[in-house]
């Protein structure tokens, strides 16, 4: 629904006016232009030209209208529940007693944080908020705070569990490494692949070593 237009051509005008919706008076145009022996049209053909004024004050026009319209249904429903009651506690009732969605749970089951189960599970969240801290790559010497201030929390009997968990042959620092590389982070100044890459040096030098053949001497017994 739209408002409604009207429209008043003068015998010698050049353009057509539009009915002054404002004021309702006949005999001057919404421009403000005194109009005299005017033809009202309920349309205009697509050869007229609108008056450009009259075009201009039909923003005041529309907002009037729909504000008058607005009114009217605010006040005819006013009414209805001034005569049915009822009806109205009724849809109120109904409304509070709607489920809540089960995608609407869903997402707050999945919005909710995870209880971590392990010690790892714990591990893993001191990493992620390091992780966050930093872009691309992550300190040594700040992964290894972390991780040993996490070790600090526990009592021996945790220690143990916690290395159980990571498994014996690893150690808390190396897992953490790995998984800070998993991440998608590096790990700057890494002593723990220093120490490996020296290692794998080491025993790649003992192994390429020949070993030297022992002299027999052969002699009489005595």
């Amino acid at each position: 629904m739209e408002p409604p237009h009207s429209y008043l051509r003068e015998p010698s005008a050049s353009v057509v006016h539009h009915v002054d919706y404002l004021s309702a008076r006949s005999d001057q145009a919404l421009c403000g232009v005194a109009i005299q022996n005017a033809t009202a049209l309920a349309e205009t053909a697509s050869a007229d030209a609108l008056c450009p004024d009259c075009e201009a004050q039909l923003v005041i026009y529309h907002l009037e209208w729909w504000r008058s319209r607005a009114l009217a249904v605010t006040a005819e429903l006013e009414a209805l529940r001034v005569k049915y009651p009822e009806l109205v506690q009724s849809a109120g009732t109904e409304s509070a007693d709607v489920p809540v969605a089960e995608d609407e749970q869903d997402q707050v089951a999945e919005s909710a944080p995870t209880e971590a189960t392990t010690f790892l599970d714990r591990a893993r969240r001191e990493l992620a908020e390091l992780c966050s801290q930093f872009d691309r790559a992550v300190p040594f010497f700040r992964l290894n705070k972390t991780m040993q201030d996490f070790s600090d929390k526990l009592n021996d009997n945790e220690r143990a569990v916690l290395a159980r968990e990571i498994g014996s042959g690893s150690s808390l620092i190396r897992w953490a490494t790995t998984e800070v590389e998993s991440l998608g982070l590096s790990v700057t100044n890494n002593r723990v692949q220093e120490n490996s890459d020296m290692m794998w040096q080491d025993w790649l030098q003992e192994s390429q070593q020949v070993p030297s053949k022992t002299k027999r001497r052969f002699g009489r017994s005595r």
